[in-house]
């Protein structure tokens, strides 16, 4: 019992201290925080906070850490395309799941790919993706030369299409954000084909 409310302790200071760390980054963007700040704020000793993280962009890498591997979890469980649904206007099956959890971790995303936020997150994701989908993109672009391409091209229209919904219209129904990861697919599949 001891052993599990140490365990318990431990993981609740870690999310003190990554809830404090994104209240200033938010705030002030990465170089303005400092671990003397994000101490003081957290109410802990600098000894507790290295006891956790190296340093503050190592809060941020697990931060972000997270929501990737949310994203990559939910995408791996995508194992085809209908294109048949797709064209009919239908989503993507297991697109929903996506946007759910980029809709429940809006305030991260925003941060993360907003002014201040980090520009290598979003390289990482569009590789993610592309790591995904390449393997779809080979099994339907049997006439093309280019699934790389495309695959490319889908990876960052699609982080383009997220973006629009994380910035401009959050109220999007999810349903019809998975229509349009479906669409994206569809046209990048389409456009390639010799």
């Amino acid at each position: 019992m001891i052993k599990d409310r140490k365990e318990f302790n431990r993981q609740e200071t870690q999310k003190h201290i990554r809830s404090v760390f994104f209240s200033l980054y938010k705030e002030k963007g990465i170089d303005a925080v400092s671990v003397n700040e994000i101490c003081k704020e957290a109410g802990i000793a600098k000894s507790t906070f290295y006891f956790y993280f190296d340093d503050k962009y190592s809060v941020l890498e697990a931060i972000e850490n997270d929501l990737l591997e949310g994203l990559k979890g939910l995408v791996e469980d995508i194992h085809g395309v209908d294109i048949g649904l797709v064209s009919r206007g239908l989503p993507i099956d297991g697109a929903e799941p996506i946007v759910v959890f980029i809709k429940e971790n809006m305030d991260e995303f925003k941060v993360i790919l907003g002014p201040k936020g980090d520009a290598s997150f979003e390289s990482r994701w569009r590789q993610n993706i592309s790591r995904k989908f390449m393997e779809l993109f080979i099994k339907e672009m049997t006439k093309s030369a280019n699934p790389g391409l495309s695959c490319s091209i889908f990876s960052s229209a699609l982080i383009g299409a997220y973006r629009y919904f994380i910035f401009d219209k959050p109220d999007t129904p999810v349903e019809d954000v998975a229509v349009i990861i479906g669409n994206t697919y569809k046209y990048a599949l389409m456009d390639f084909q010799k």
